[in-house]
């Protein structure tokens, strides 16, 4: 509501509203009453945090590295108004019909030129896909990834155009790689289909997940790819820093924390008892409430309704919602895929890298084109030199 929103902020309401037409506090219909507007609580405490901080340059500079101001251009995604898109296009909306190579190509702003009508030339040998089988998903793409030439022809004064024969190579590779196969001409969503043996009504939900998860603008592995893109580095390279950061619990890790509240769930009578136990010892609930989303993840709303009715699940996610009013986002819908397709372990990551390789590229592409580093100063904090 606008009252506690300006209260909030400590302004009124005409600044609210300033704030709103300028972009700086998202808002959404309210559920009940599309006249009603709900303003993002998100917003509202990022600019709560920048006034705290006051106009110092240094103290701005230091919040926009956490969910702050925008600190890079892209004309890649758009995520405004609690919906997602690609290029100006409704990524929920694709979904319903694109390929995951079809939004490379839109992405890497290829035009009419189709990168994926050459043929397959990466291979690995039997041997290497047995010893880096056990690795975990992101060690072992960056294995089979090592092995692929065209991913480590360095970028640096090539124009992009050059690199998306490679691009596409790269995807086929990290496909094949997430489902431990060798590469094919296959559309990434049937090869996925093959490898764990899906009808074809799976591999169009397959199909749609990759979609939504090609890009999410500025988030903490496409940020670590500009990074490296911006030194002139290969593809692979770009790649190889977008998979490390994957590999992290705050980021890539989400999934795994879904799967292990969807098992409390499963052995328990009831999913109400399992919330409130975690509620009642501080524990979160990993998978509920996105930041950018404050209406709710359009992804998860656009995947959940595909699955076939589950009353554990939904049981959890009324439960949440009832109890603390966060909705779903993307990571309960992909473990929600996982279960309901009887994928392996680890596949709601697995789709997740493979997806968002996508995007890590087009991030890359993006930067090469900059031709600047990256190169942000630190603030001191550490003792003084001796002697001053």
């Amino acid at each position: 509501m606008p009252q506690a929103a300006s209260q909030a902020l400590g302004i009124s309401r005409a600044t609210l509203y300033a704030y709103v037409s300028r972009g700086l506090v998202r808002t959404i219909a309210g559920p009940d009453d599309p006249r009603r507007r709900l303003y993002s609580k998100h917003d509202i405490d990022q600019l709560s945090r920048n006034k705290s901080v006051g106009r110092k340059p240094r103290e701005v500079a230091a919040t926009t590295l956490d969910w702050g101001l925008p600190v890079l251009s892209s004309s890649i995604t758009l995520i405004e108004d609690g919906r997602l898109f690609y290029r100006g296009h409704d990524a929920a909306k694709l979904a319903e019909h694109e390929t995951v190579e079809g939004i490379a190509r839109l992405l890497w702003a290829c035009g009419d030129h189709d990168p994926f009508a050459k043929p397959v030339t990466a291979t690995w040998d039997a041997s290497l896909l047995n010893l880096t089988a056990g690795l975990p998903l992101t060690e072992r793409c960056q294995a089979l990834l090592a092995f692929v030439d065209v991913g480590r022809m360095t970028a640096w004064q090539r124009n992009n155009s050059t690199l998306w024969p490679g691009a596409a190579t790269l995807l086929r590779s990290v496909t094949a790689a997430i489902s431990n196969s060798q590469p094919s001409a296959l559309p990434t969503h049937l090869h996925l289909a093959k490898a764990w043996n899906l009808d074809t009504h799976s591999a169009d939900i397959i199909r749609r997940t990759l979609v939504l998860l090609a890009d999410h603008e500025l988030n903490a592995s496409a940020f670590a790819t500009r990074v490296v893109a911006s030194t002139g580095a290969s593809l692979g390279a770009c790649l190889d820093a977008g998979l490390s950061a994957l590999s992290g619990p705050l980021h890539g890790g989400m999934t795994s924390l879904v799967e292990i509240l969807f098992d409390e769930i499963e052995d328990a009578k009831d999913a109400a008892d399992v919330v409130e136990k975690r509620l009642r010892r501080g524990d979160v609930l990993p998978g509920f409430e996105h930041p950018l989303y404050p209406g709710g993840d359009p992804r998860a709303a656009a995947l959940l309704p595909l699955l076939r009715h589950n009353e554990k699940r939904q049981s959890l996610i009324g439960t949440v919602v009832e109890t603390t009013g966060k909705l779903p986002t993307i990571d309960v819908a992909l473990v929600s895929i996982r279960r309901e397709l009887g994928l392996p372990i680890g596949a709601a990551l697995a789709l997740f890298a493979n997806g968002r390789t996508v995007g890590w590229i087009a991030h890359a592409l993006e930067q090469f084109e900059e031709k600047k580093l990256i190169r942000p100063r630190a603030h001191y904090a550490g003792p003084q030199p001796a002697g001053t």
